[in-house]
């Protein structure tokens, strides 16, 4: 489907943000058609240079443990003393319990529209996910897996699609200051990848980890400019429910995708 991949019901591009340039609507509408889909998303003109109401989230510099924050650099140093760090095959994050990381770091999260899947489900979904590649984060008094980030690579650009942890050890490990600061190292300096990516703008707002990531590891808004596109059905309901997007009455899922599209009309 000229280079997008079908992802709740939405076309995304499914490679380097860089590389998707602006299309018609005419081409969305056909490619939109050919999917089953119910719309497309179209992020163009990608590290712009200026600001815009969307972006993704991106780090493309390497930057040495000194170059961080005290704060960071003191919780990188404290997650390295007491864990390890290490990637592992989907079989051996289902064996170190993965599920059960997935399950707990749920706990922490607000106005979330997906339900948390069973374990068999979860296991399945790790199996045949085959361009998958995955981190953990153990103690080394229990060997007990605590945190686990999935991440996927295209071309140039490694995506930081999924990190869970275990709440309880957030504050006394600080799994993600390690894991995040072992992999930046590794794509960017020891593989000299492009750039890593932790997604873009988050619509839900459920995590904080996007600013997170600003503050403590100096990645940064690459800005560009974003339209959706939508099948004609489709694009009657966003049409008639636009104008309640902000009320109560709406579906979290529906107002999510209210919001982008209010997104994309600025844009």
């Amino acid at each position: 489907m000229r280079g997008y991949k079908i992802y709740k019901h939405c076309l995304i591009w499914n490679g380097d943000s860089k590389t998707e340039s602006r299309i018609t609507r005419k081409v969305a509408i056909s490619l939109i058609n050919k999917s089953n889909g119910w719309m497309l998303r179209n992020c163009y003109d990608w590290d712009c240079g200026y600001e815009t109401n969307f972006w993704e989230i991106i780090c493309d510099e390497n930057h040495d443990i000194k170059d961080l924050p005290s704060k960071a650099r003191n919780q990188i140093r404290r997650c390295l003393k007491d864990c390890y760090i290490k990637q592992l095959s989907a079989e051996e994050l289902i064996i170190n319990n993965g599920y059960l990381v997935y399950q707990l770091a749920f706990s922490r999260y607000h106005d979330v529209t997906v339900s948390i899947a069973t374990r068999d489900n979860w296991e399945d979904s790790i199996r045949i996910s085959k361009d998958s590649i995955y981190w953990a984060v153990f103690e080394k008094e229990t060997n007990k897996l605590i945190a686990y980030c999935v991440n996927t690579i295209s071309g140039g650009k490694v995506s930081y699609n999924t990190m869970k942890a275990i709440p309880e050890y957030l504050n006394k490990h600080y799994p993600y200051f390690g894991l995040i600061y072992t992999m930046n190292s590794y794509y960017l300096s020891s593989k000299d990848y492009k750039y890593v990516s932790d997604g873009w703008r988050s619509i839900s707002g459920h995590s904080n980890i996007q600013p997170f990531l600003e503050k403590n590891f100096l990645f940064r808004k690459a800005y560009c400019k974003m339209k959706m596109y939508y099948s004609p059905l489709f694009k009657i309901l966003v049409s008639a429910l636009y104008p309640f997007r902000k009320t109560k009455i709406i579906p979290l899922k529906i107002k999510h995708i209210l919001t982008q599209e209010e997104l994309s009309r600025l844009s």
